[in-house]
């Protein structure tokens, strides 16, 4: 045995072995810290933002597990993650913490609009590329910002114009149509951003406004405030508010017997998976709601929609809604976005963001529309429909070629003491 040439080949191999390690060591690419302000708590959104927690992780696990950002060398996405606990001077101080501590080169969030808004100011102030989840102040993207982009939501006044559509075209299609109307609203941005529209809408349409009345959110007591509607006698009552109140409001108005042609929500807590179990299927039973989501029948079409619908049901045990889609949603758009720049820093992703266009992929399946941005960077192809409950259950209603063959929607609906 040649001892000698034995240890020349040992060492070789060592060589080597430390060389792959200090290779593969230099080749790990490092993770993409995202920056994420949603509500967790203290407010009455926190189980609204529980929701798209959920889906943000999963989208997260689902890209990290194909292979990461392959532009940048199989980066994996790291979230850091951040309770703005539904308060604006949070959600300023921990943009800034996110963006000069943490060193994040994106933020997705934060939901709610009074949160939104001044936080993304700050993003714009550091150059940092930010994408708005479903917060729908219009001034969110009215300020000539360049590093704002809302890609699944758009300004309150588009879902106020759906609601007045889908009133019109109800109308038409059933021969009854309204003569007066209620806004109820919380006074936050984004309810008087939607009042204010469906104020404008109703008047063009000739429509008299009986009760106009706004109430801060997470309000104890509602019920002076259903009084007075009962009292108005308004044929529709158009409502807006996050999740406890409008549990609260729909509570009251199946206990009172207020009885309208048309109880229509505006998504938010009319949409949140808590909102048929609390209230209850009989209290619940023919109310409508705008929706940005038109629903499984509609959206769950692809192998890529059905694993995000599968493994988050197995996991949560509950079907995903509109909140939880756009949550998803958004995190593949900011991953192409990603891809394309090519490297984890603002500005190239910023870029890359601007000159998004998604059409027809798996993504804007599942979502429903495409995305494509504006010289305001608002995705201007987001639509909403809207949707009835009927036996505790979404049916989309509007627009008609999305309802479910062998639905049929229930216009005017009937007086609660003629329901079974």
């Amino acid at each position: 045995m040649n001892t000698h040439r034995s240890w020349r080949t040992a060492l070789a191999a060592a060589a080597c072995a430390i060389a792959g390690l200090t290779t593969s060591t230099a080749l790990a690419a490092e993770p993409v810290r995202i920056g994420y302000l949603i509500p967790l708590s203290g407010t009455a959104a926190a189980s609204i933002g529980q929701e798209m927690s959920r889906a943000t992780h999963l989208a997260i696990k689902h890209i990290n597990a194909e292979g990461g950002i392959k532009s940048m060398g199989g980066a994996k996405i790291a979230l850091v993650e951040v309770d703005t606990r539904g308060d604006p001077k949070v959600g300023i101080t921990e943009a800034e913490r996110l963006i000069t501590v943490e060193k994040v080169p994106a933020i997705i969030g934060a939901f709610q609009s009074n949160v939104t808004f001044p936080a993304t100011a700050v993003a714009e102030k550091y150059q940092v590329p930010w994408i708005v989840d479903l917060a729908a102040k219009a001034d969110i993207t009215e300020r000539g910002f360049k590093y704002v982009f809302r890609p699944t939501q758009i300004p309150s006044s588009g879902n106020a114009d759906s609601t007045v559509d889908f009133v019109m075209w109800a109308a038409e299609k059933t021969g009854r149509k309204p003569k007066t109307a209620a806004i109820v609203f919380e006074n936050t941005d984004w309810g008087q951003d939607l009042a204010k529209t469906l104020r404008a809408r109703f008047k063009e349409l000739g429509l008299e406004v009986v009760l106009d009345e706004s109430y801060a959110p997470n309000a104890p007591n509602l019920r002076p405030l259903v009084v007075k509607l009962k009292g108005a006698k308004p044929d529709i009552v158009t409502v807006t508010s996050y999740t406890g109140d409008a549990i609260q409001l729909q509570k009251l108005i199946s206990q009172m017997q207020v009885d309208t042609m048309a109880v229509l929500g505006s998504a938010a807590g009319h949409v949140d998976r808590t909102f048929i179990p609390t209230v209850g299927v009989k209290g619940t039973d023919y109310t409508f709601t705008t929706t940005g989501w038109a629903g499984y029948e509609s959206a769950i079409t692809t192998p890529f929609a059905k694993r995000f619908w599968d493994e988050y049901v197995a996991e949560h045990k509950v079907d995903p809604t509109e909140l939880s889609v756009s949550a998803y949603a958004d995190v593949w758009i900011l991953k192409d976005a990603l891809e394309r720049a090519g490297k984890a820093e603002p500005q190239a992703i910023r870029d890359a963001l601007a000159q998004t266009v998604m059409k027809g992929n798996d993504v804007t399946k599942l979502l429903g529309y495409d995305v494509a941005f504006d010289d305001k960077n608002q995705n201007t192809l987001k639509r909403f429909a809207v949707q009835q409950i009927v036996g505790g259950k979404y049916y989309t209603v509007w627009p008609s070629e999305l309802t479910p063959k062998g639905f049929e929607m229930t216009w005017p609906v009937p007086a609660w003491s003629e329901r079974k």
